[in-house]
């Protein structure tokens, strides 16, 4: 590849555009957020989140063929839309993959035809899709591995196939890259097998908020907070102990909670908050509000798949963590307080509280600087050029 040619990207998300656009984040969204400004890179088509089962794709078809946009419909079809987003990125919404993949990927190269993207590569982070290893013509297929969701329960009807999915990545992807160090098993061929963790966007989580929404700001202290989806991977078990434990402590839930039975369960304690989906603009401010930020997380196969970004975010808030094991959250040694024990999970959560001081502020404050996105989206195109 020469020095002045640029990258064109076929890029299967994880997500939705109008999810990210709505608030929801992962590694999918903030690696082609940078993306889109890195000048190695020229033109991105985004395949949005493919129907796994007729209800996502009655959802997608609601939410990205047919609802209203305020970009620019560059193609259209009953079953599909893409719209010019900018000069760089075009996204592409389809439910055409459940009834037909032949046609599915004729439209695919429709469009990489129309937007005219000599010489890309395919970027996958979607592994219930693996068609393009067939239908498309890359000069390189690059898939991103992105927790093992062969062990979500989530995708428990999709188990078998996820399986086989990932056995066909081994064998045909020109590189893969994980999120965390244990997923590098999944695959066989270590040589082509890269551990890229995840990162954080540092000015965004660093910024000032002088004004503090109400629903946290009138919330005593010390303020114990968790972001994120309020799901499976969450230790129920284990928050409703700290809950029990800690009265004199105020436990704040961040982000959507997938169950009505989780919010059930913790009704009658006065000490905990579920505050609701907050959008990528807000967190901050409400990770700024908190004492502590916890991870109590489900110890399992799934876990160890797994790298949270909000321990980058706490820590980019300048805040003590504890944690359950795995995750990496090893990957931070004694600055984050880790174990899975109940008893002393609560111990290392007082203590946490009693330790914490300006100098350990500055010290996660130092360290998280090795971790921007802006960083591990360089070392990415790096190994992606080196193979070209």
């Amino acid at each position: 590849m020469k020095e002045t040619e640029k990258i064109n990207i076929v890029m299967f998300n994880m997500s939705s555009f109008s999810e990210w656009q709505s608030g929801i984040q992962n590694r999918n969204f903030h690696v082609l957020k940078n993306l889109r400004v890195n000048e190695k890179v020229d033109k991105i088509l985004a395949v949005d989140y493919l129907p796994h089962s007729l209800k996502r794709a009655l959802r997608n078809y609601k939410e990205n063929i047919i609802s209203q946009t305020d970009f620019k419909t560059i193609f259209r079809t009953p079953f599909s839309r893409a719209v010019e987003v900018d000069d760089k990125l075009t996204v592409y919404s389809s439910v055409l993959s459940k009834i037909s993949s032949d046609k599915f990927y004729r439209e695919i190269k429709s469009l990489i035809k129309k937007l005219g993207l000599k010489n890309y590569l395919v970027w996958s982070y979607y592994p219930l899709e693996v068609g393009y290893f067939d239908k498309l013509s890359p000069r390189l297929f690059v898939f991103d591995t992105v927790d093992n969701w062969s062990e979500h329960p989530s995708y428990a009807r999709q188990k078998e196939k996820l399986i086989q999915n990932y056995k066909i990545i081994d064998q045909k992807a020109d590189l893969i890259f994980t999120v965390a160090e244990p997923l590098q098993d999944l695959y066989g061929n270590k040589e082509k097998v890269h551990w890229i963790p995840n990162g954080v966007d540092l000015k965004h989580y660093q910024d000032n908020y002088p004004i503090v929404n109400r629903d946290i700001g009138e919330i005593k202290h010390p303020v114990i907070g968790y972001v994120g989806t309020i799901q499976d991977r969450l230790d129920q078990e284990l928050l409703e102990y700290l809950v029990k434990t800690n009265p004199d402590k105020s436990f704040v839930m961040v982000g959507p909670v997938w169950y009505k039975e989780i919010a059930e369960r913790f009704s009658n304690y006065a000490n905990i908050h579920f505050l609701g989906r907050k959008s990528y603009q807000e967190v901050p401010m409400y990770i700024q509000q908190f004492d502590l930020g916890i991870i109590p997380h489900k110890v399992d196969k799934f876990s160890e798949s797994t790298n949270p970004m909000k321990v980058y975010e706490y820590l980019a808030c300048g805040k003590p963590v504890v944690s359950t094991k795995g995750s990496g959250v090893e990957m931070f040694g004694d600055l984050i307080y880790t174990t899975n024990d109940f008893k002393e999970f609560n111990q290392k959560l007082n203590q946490a509280l009693k330790d914490n001081n300006d100098d350990l502020k500055e010290k996660r404050l130092e360290v998280i600087k090795e971790h921007g996105w802006l960083k591990r989206v360089e070392q990415i195109l790096e190994l992606i050029l080196k193979k070209l």
